[in-house]
């Protein structure tokens, strides 16, 4: 069985060594869709909608109208220190690739205990910057998943 749940947010980052015009600070209207598999354990269902969205949630809205910017982004971290603006750091460049990654390391970090109870066996996000494009990650989950299991064990497929 998959569930998915939807995640929408306004933001903006850049890439500064991209050189097709991403290289500037600009914006988007973010949608992330996220797959749960897994098996119906009572009442025909595996997993509320509600409890995906109580782990996003959060991070949805620590993203929303503000900037992702990678930590070794000196030239934007000043910048945003400067006025001061709403902004969230990411570890690495803010590609949909990154951010696909991120969020499945987010779901496996946050939700551990929602992932075990639910004996969650795949995580797929799909990340879409435009109408066009988007980027899409799909990760196996070990059986019985704990807290204590490595937290990817296999990149089945980016896109």
């Amino acid at each position: 069985m998959r569930v998915a749940k939807q995640f929408r947010w306004e933001g903006a980052h850049r890439l500064p060594w991209h050189t097709e015009g991403c290289q500037h600070l600009h914006g988007h209207s973010y949608q992330l869709w996220v797959e749960l598999s897994g098996e119906v354990l009572t009442q025909g269902m595996f997993i509320d909608f509600k409890e995906i969205k109580s782990v996003l949630g959060p991070l949805i809205k620590a993203w929303d109208h503000g900037i992702l910017v990678a930590d070794n982004d000196t030239q934007l971290l000043s910048a945003i220190d400067l006025l001061a603006s709403k902004h969230y750091v990411l570890p690495y460049d803010t590609t949909s690739e990154n951010i696909c990654q991120f969020v499945v390391d987010y779901l496996l970090t946050h939700a551990a205990d929602v992932l075990a109870a639910r004996q969650i066996t795949g995580i797929k996000v799909k990340l879409q910057e435009t109408e066009t494009c988007f980027a899409e990650l799909e990760v196996l989950v070990s059986v019985p998943f704990t807290s204590s299991t490595p937290r990817l064990l296999e990149r089945v497929k980016t896109l």
